[in-house]
């Protein structure tokens, strides 16, 4: 059947938006209708799934042991460690459920989830000591406060941290680097510090969109340079001197220096997306690719649609998030590892096959409606069925779910095809990926009917308040370990702020070899300031701004594109074209 473009009004923010023809084509492929929510909307309602950053301290409703939790304590369903959830000692389908006509499907499932224990921190089995702390955390050793790390060892304070990164703090979106502070979108740099969008640069600060470089500093749009200083070439000695003059060992000289870097990347030419090696792409920071649209850090993949941040190759594919060497899935958030055709499905890992609206399943194949399973088939809200019976009940679970749609709190309406509605899940909208990449205010929350939890007022007293930290890290004492500084910010709503902090033993072991000053606000505050660096996940179509005369056009250039950068922002936005000509 020959398919024509169709515009779509969203359910859920009324506004049009348009099903393709190749859009219908994979709807088609993998059985489901098409959509009615626009690509943003569906993107922020999974989102609501994903608390990363908002961790608590609970107990292992199995062992009992002392553990660090995602869900809240009030979280009414059981709560238990890694190590108990991922054993054998229990069989999720002791939970099983017979399915209920009479009753819409996700309240039968919202009852089966908030029944069966779920694991505290969504980490797998493979990671070594010190991950206590971190969450979405795999096969990785000494992560602490750190969130979505994939192997990786000695990090602190990061996010996205993508594989093979050793000895980094304060970074968000790396690959493969060494000894590095404050990295943003950056890879295989060593022993660096605040550098933007930079790959294969050693001994190097304060860089925007540079590769290849030694010792440069203050600089932008730099290729394969040394001793750059301010975007002037300097002899070593003078080089030298100047990162002298900087003072960045200092607090104040940090400020100064971040300061003057944050003005002069306003000023720097931007690309209007980071595409490499990849042909047929709309998005950002696209690798290895093809046929890859309105999606954000792909690697190695193909035919693929609305995705953010795909581990590594993900092929035929729509609105995942987190997930990575998949094929055939589609609204799939967090998982992968071998699976295919994973439908409208929470954190499901290994070569899970033909589920749909499952949670939690390891290695299980044609289930409908179950959570934390493991090697299972042919089951239907955790119980078990035979290969007819299920795929029986199924067809007619499909009929009945949209005969009875379930209605959400704003009047949207959920038959089948559609992902889970936001009110099951555990968490506020505040401690979710949602409230960063789409802020709201506790009333605007509260008004469209997510839930909202205030911050908690911290029990513990400050010993010493940031500003009297010594001003240069050569003066600060084995003795500040002892501390707990209090952040200036004092618990703001916006930042989440957690009003007081410490430095581990290791921490300043670190920021010593750096020639570092202590930092003067809590993680939560650095990593809501380091968010400025990061475009949310939103497309623009824009035009050129290079007036350059001898870059083939007369005047403006005429080329037009779609980025992550929206029309407000001061960068100047170049295509591809004018890019390499002025850049390389």
């Amino acid at each position: 059947m020959e398919y024509q473009p169709q515009k779509i009004n969203c359910q859920n923010c009324k506004v049009d938006f348009v099903i393709e023809s190749d859009d219908f084509l994979f709807y088609e492929k993998i059985k489901v209708p098409p959509p009615t929510w626009c690509p943003y909307c569906r993107f922020i309602r999974k989102l609501v799934f994903i608390n990363e950053r908002s961790l608590y301290k609970s107990t292992c409703g199995n062992c009992g042991i002392s553990l660090i939790s995602m869900y809240h304590p009030s979280t009414p369903f059981p709560n238990w460690c890694v190590k108990c959830h991922l054993g054998d000692g229990w069989d999720a389908l002791d939970y099983g459920k017979d399915y209920d006509f009479s009753r819409n499907f996700f309240e039968q499932f919202k009852d089966l989830k908030y029944s069966i224990p779920h694991r505290a921190l969504d980490q797998n089995e493979r990671n070594g000591e010190g991950c206590e702390y971190s969450n979405l955390c795999y096969t990785s050793v000494d992560s602490y406060l750190s969130y979505n790390v994939v192997t990786s060892e000695h990090i602190k304070y990061s996010k996205h941290v993508l594989k093979y990164n050793k000895n980094c703090l304060d970074s968000l979106i790396i690959k493969e680097n060494d000894r590095g502070y404050e990295l943003i979108q950056s890879n295989k740099n060593y022993n660096s510090t605040f550098l933007i969008e930079c790959d294969q640069c050693i001994d190097s600060h304060f860089l925007f969109d540079c590769l290849n470089c030694i010792n440069c500093c203050m600089s932008s749009n730099l290729r394969n340079k040394s001793n750059v200083f301010r975007n002037i070439q300097l002899t070593r000695d003078e080089y030298k001197k100047a990162i002298i003059d900087l003072k960045t060992e200092t607090y104040a000289g940090q400020v100064q220096a971040k300061n003057e870097f944050l003005q002069m990347t306003k000023k720097s030419i931007h690309k209007y997306a980071n595409i490499k090696n990849s042909v047929d792409i709309i998005g950002d920071f696209i690798e290895n690719s093809k046929n890859v649209y309105y999606s954000y850090g792909i690697i190695n993949s193909e035919n693929v649609k609305h995705a953010f941040f795909g581990a590594n190759t993900i092929k035929d594919s729509y609105d995942t998030i987190f997930a990575g060497k998949i094929e055939e899935c589609y609204e799939f958030t967090i998982g992968g590892g071998g699976a295919s055709k994973v439908i409208l499905s929470l954190s499901c890992e290994g070569a899970c096959r033909e589920i749909y609206y499952c949670d939690n399943c390891r290695s299980c194949s044609d289930c409908f409606g179950c959570i934390g399973l493991k090697k299972k088939q042919y089951c239907i809200l955790n119980k078990q069925y035979t290969k007819d019976e299920y795929f029986d009940l199924f067809e007619k679970i499909k009929l009945k779910m949209n005969s009875m749609p379930y209605i959400d709190r704003n009047g949207c309406k959920y038959t089948f095809g559609e992902f889970f509605p936001f009110e099951i899940s555990p968490f506020a909208y505040n401690e979710t990926v949602a409230f960063e990449e789409n802020p709201l205010s506790k009333d605007e929350s509260l008004t469209l009917g997510y839930k909202w939890k205030d911050r908690e007022q911290k029990l513990y007293t400050s010993t010493m308040k940031s500003f009297e930290l010594p001003e240069s890290i050569n003066d600060i004492l084995d003795t500040i370990c002892d501390e707990i500084i209090e952040c200036p910010n004092m618990g703001d709503t916006q930042m989440q702020c957690t009003f007081a902090y410490k430095i581990l033993p290791d921490e300043l072991l670190f920021y010593r070899q750096m020639n570092l000053p202590i930092p003067r606000y809590c993680p939560n505050c650095r990593y809501h300031n380091r968010l400025i660096w990061k475009n949310p996940f939103h497309f623009y179509k824009r035009k050129c701004m290079c007036k350059i005369l001898n870059h083939n056009h007369n005047g403006d250039c005429m080329n037009e594109f779609e980025t992550l950068y929206a029309p407000e922002k001061p960068e100047m936005i170049y295509c591809k074209d004018c890019y390499q000509k002025e850049v390389g």
